[in-house]
């Protein structure tokens, strides 16, 4: 009789984790090991979340306001393109952190807050460069030079779709502020009822 030979079989190490941050709602997403080390997995399902989608839109307006928004000629346009710039690499890295779920690495850094904290500042400055974009490229001295030159409506696209990603930033603040109130532990208040005799009452 022959001997039955002997098979390997690879299996892929599949763990589920909750990476929404989605008011109210719990997605279950599915992380494969990297090979790299236990801690960490590979969790391209946080792209699929509100979350992961807003990140990746605010990645796409960035690339468009940069883009619509050079060469730089104007100070206020390059202080416009100093911010995109700041946050699509803020962005990127933290589409790193979630794609390669790098958090289980460093557990005792407040992620969220630090998260809730940058993208909120985010917002401010995506609003206020974007406004002052628009509105020094309709300036009478800036107007006309920058038509002469070609880069006038190029200046205002970049100006409308800064305003775009501030929106995406806000929309990020706010589940990002509704996943840091709903993880704080909730309080309960204990009533202890008064024992002193009322004195209407006793005879």
């Amino acid at each position: 009789m022959m001997a039955p030979s002997e098979t390997s079989v690879q299996t892929t190490n599949t763990r589920k984790t909750d990476t929404s941050h989605s008011v109210g709602v719990k997605v279950t997403t599915k992380a494969e090991s990297t090979g790299i080390t236990d801690n960490l997995e590979l969790n391209p399902w946080y792209f699929r979340t509100v979350p992961g989608i807003l990140k990746l839109v605010q990645l796409l307006f960035a690339i468009i306001c940069m883009g619509c928004g050079s060469p730089v000629v104007t100070s206020y346009t390059n202080f416009f393109m100093f911010v995109v710039a700041i946050y699509f690499i803020v962005t990127l890295v933290f589409c790193i952190i979630y794609f390669f779920t790098i958090k289980k690495l460093l557990p005792k850094l407040p992620w969220l807050l630090i998260e809730l904290g940058t993208t909120a500042v985010g917002t401010v400055l995506y609003f206020i460069v974007a406004v002052v974009q628009l509105a020094a490229t309709n300036r009478k001295d800036y107007h006309y030079a920058l038509y002469h030159h070609g880069y006038y409506s190029s200046y205002i696209a970049a100006g409308c779709f800064g305003l775009f990603n501030f929106v995406a930033y806000a929309a990020g603040t706010f589940f990002l502020f509704m996943e840091w109130k709903d993880s704080k532990p909730a309080t309960t208040t204990v009533t202890i009822p008064d024992s002193t005799p009322n004195p209407t009452n006793s005879h």
